[in-house]
């Protein structure tokens, strides 16, 4: 049964992301850090140094088998998120927290599900955005008619769709609503990969893959929602010049709502039709918490109380199977109206030989 009453023990494995999640959980007082994990034992032992000392592992089973976990949190690459989450899950652990994407392919991903159904382990899946105050001041905006009734979503940042693509489309989803998909299209482009020698030198360089899987070098995805909501979402070489990373504005027959990238000062702008231009919007403050303090107290609520966490796999993964179907639209050069049914991952198919 989950511990109910006193600290969830709590091990993180990577930590190069992980790093930032087991300084959060090592302050809050629903968790206790227990131990970290990583490959590189000095980066594992720096993390250890500055979050109260939790033992150090290099080796992901060992951790398991002598801590024995409530929590685990997963920040390693994308390749190896299934395979660590159902391990997790089938050693007994209360919940998993697991980094975006969920996975890299749709079988994969329907796997971890599975698994944690079947182990009654909470999965959520990293897309912190979706609890962050700015979003949820659009989605207020959004909910409230402000932009009377919204018609397009469009988003646009750096990186492959797979890894940066997929917080798009969360977010996208999410300011909508989460509707039901009607029907997804997209194209990639993947040219050749950077040289070596540029690579060496920049650590934006194409290299044709990226976390342990085939990436494409630019992505146009496009889908439609159930109640006729269209959504544009460009990443990598097809990104929108000139804006940042997770640049997403949402328009309406009233007025529009932009965030204007992660690092927009003001986080967020309102227009109407009036054509008196862009307008901060007031933000909440954040009760001096970051956003990863709110998705942390929310998983203790879920495990205590079994209440659904807004990351939930179970709300993320219709974003990760619009995810996927961008990549067979491309594949199959046809719409794909869902269920997806391709179980792997559609890059492998095109370019994995």
């Amino acid at each position: 049964m989950p511990n109910t009453t006193g600290r969830f023990r709590t091990v993180v494995v990577g930590c190069r992301m992980g790093g930032h999640h087991a300084a959060v959980i090592s302050r809050l007082t629903d968790f206790e850090l227990i131990a970290v994990c990583d490959l590189n034992r000095d980066l594992a032992a720096e993390v250890a140094a500055n979050t109260g000392n939790p033992m150090v592992f290099t080796d992901y089973k060992t951790m398991l088998e002598q801590t024995s976990p409530d929590v685990v949190v997963i920040a390693t690459p994308t390749s190896t998120h299934a395979e660590l989450t159902c391990q997790a899950a089938e050693s007994g652990v209360h919940a998993v927290y697991c980094e975006k994407p969920m996975a890299v392919s749709l079988g994969e991903a329907l796997q971890m599900m599975r698994t944690c159904a079947a182990h009654d382990t909470v999965l959520v899946i990293g897309h912190q955005r979706r609890m962050s105050q700015p979003y949820r001041a659009m989605r207020h905006l959004i909910e409230k008619g402000a932009l009377g009734d919204v018609y397009l979503v469009r988003g646009s940042c750096a990186g492959d769709f797979l890894s940066d693509g997929t917080h798009l489309v969360d977010s996208a989803l999410f300011l909508m609503g989460d509707p039901d998909v009607k029907w997804v299209s997209g194209t990639v482009t993947r040219r050749e990969p950077d040289p070596p020698e540029v690579a060496a030198k920049n650590r934006w360089a194409y290299t044709g893959s990226r976390y342990g899987h085939l990436v494409e070098s630019g992505a146009i995805g496009v889908f439609e929602t159930a109640d006729g909501v269209r959504a544009e979402l460009f990443t990598g070489e097809l990104a929108l010049k000139g804006r940042r990373y997770q640049d997403i504005e949402i328009y309406g027959t009233k007025g529009r709502v932009w965030r204007p990238g992660d690092d927009a000062d003001p986080p967020v702008l309102f227009a109407d039709m009036s054509g008196g231009g862009w307008v901060p919007v007031e933000i909440p403050p954040n009760e001096g918490k970051g956003d990863f303090d709110h998705v942390f107290e929310a998983l203790a609520e879920s495990i205590r109380h079994g209440v659904v966490h807004p990351m939930d796999a179970r709300v993320a993964i219709k974003g990760f199977e619009v995810v996927m179907s961008v990549y067979e639209s491309a594949r199959v050069r046809k719409v794909i109206v869902p269920p997806l049914t391709q179980m792997a991952f559609p890059l492998d198919l095109m370019f994995g030989s």
